[in-house]
């Protein structure tokens, strides 16, 4: 079984706009949306690791 990683790319997606905005001359600011895409990144990376480390 494949690991998920939809919520670590929308992490991701969302921590390049925080760093695009902060670059532009913005205030970067890490909102909810952030926060809860992130938390589940790591579940997800979480789960993938507990994934690979069964299958080892």
């Amino acid at each position: 079984m494949k690991p998920a990683t939809d919520y670590i790319r929308h992490a991701a997606r969302l921590a390049r706009k925080i760093q695009m905005d902060a670059a532009m001359g913005g205030t970067p600011q890490a909102d909810a949306e952030f926060y809860k895409a992130l938390a589940k990144a790591l579940d997800e990376i979480a789960a993938g690791l507990e994934l690979v480390s069964k299958s080892e």
